[in-house]
């Protein structure tokens, strides 16, 4: 076709938005361009958007770059996530039905009205659970609001942990990938993600054994691992900060169907 869809990941830190625009090519993911929009204090605390407008006007002028033929995959930190593991009922349901028993399930597991609730799970055959993350309505309501004022073509919001998963198949044979600020770790793997404090675990090899991880089964993108050599192509100059960029990066490579 005669324009590339740009697959864009957008991280919504504390201080800043950290993005990053690919395209496909032959299979290969090539960088189109990265931006990092600086945020005032006080628009982000926690990873809860108190002030929603002013995070609005601070991205107006990034969205005047973005060509008409864009994805957007928006963060979610995993600090504002619930996350349980629920047994499958013995009877068999339908996929209606699934999501009904699972929504009433959680509702009681939580002791809060389904219908705060946004919610997505996962089958896990083997354990014949089902893996469940939830987040409050009104928080998720909040990031729609954005993409809607912004006029963004919004395919996602994904768990920020999450989206690590995105980099298993290029770091194996680790099979958990990591990244680090100053204040947490984000980890994912095949079927599990999740988020530790930096005060629990001071590097990558006290991080695994709180995972039950071999040091090697860690593939920590950091100064040493470079994210962007994950990619076929990138256009220079790269920003100084390249472990930063790692879970835009890996939004960015996210697939959706359609």
């Amino acid at each position: 076709m005669a324009f590339k869809t740009w697959q864009t990941g957008v991280h919504i830190q504390q201080d800043k938005a950290l993005i990053v625009a690919l395209i496909k090519e032959k299979s290969a993911w090539c960088l189109r361009r990265w931006w990092s929009v600086p945020l005032t204090e006080g628009i982000i605390r926690d990873g809860k958007i108190l002030r929603p407008q002013q995070l609005v006007d601070a991205l107006r002028d990034w969205r005047r770059t973005l060509p008409h033929h864009h994805r957007i995959f928006l963060s979610f930190p995993a600090a504002r996530t619930l996350q349980r593991v629920l047994p499958r009922p013995a009877i068999s349901l339908r996929d209606s039905e699934q999501v009904s028993w699972v929504g009433s399930a959680l509702s009681r597991e939580l002791e809060m009205p389904v219908e705060t609730l946004c919610f997505d799970y996962a089958q896990d055959t083997f354990s014949n659970t089902f893996h469940v993350t939830a987040a409050q309505n009104k928080e998720v309501d909040t990031l729609l609001t954005l993409a809607k004022a912004l006029r963004l073509h919004l395919a996602a919001i994904i768990p920020d942990a999450g989206a690590l998963a995105n980099f298993l198949s290029v770091v194996a044979p680790a099979t958990c990938v990591a990244w680090r600020d100053e204040h947490q770790w984000l980890w994912a793997m095949r079927h599990q993600w999740g988020r530790r404090f930096t005060t629990e675990a001071a590097n990558a090899d006290e991080l695994a054994a709180l995972l039950a991880l071999a040091p090697t089964d860690i593939a920590l993108f950091d100064a040493d691992r470079d994210p962007w050599e994950t990619l076929a192509r990138c256009q220079p100059p790269l920003p100084a900060d390249g472990a930063g960029f790692t879970v835009a990066l890996a939004l960015a490579m996210s697939e959706v169907a359609g």
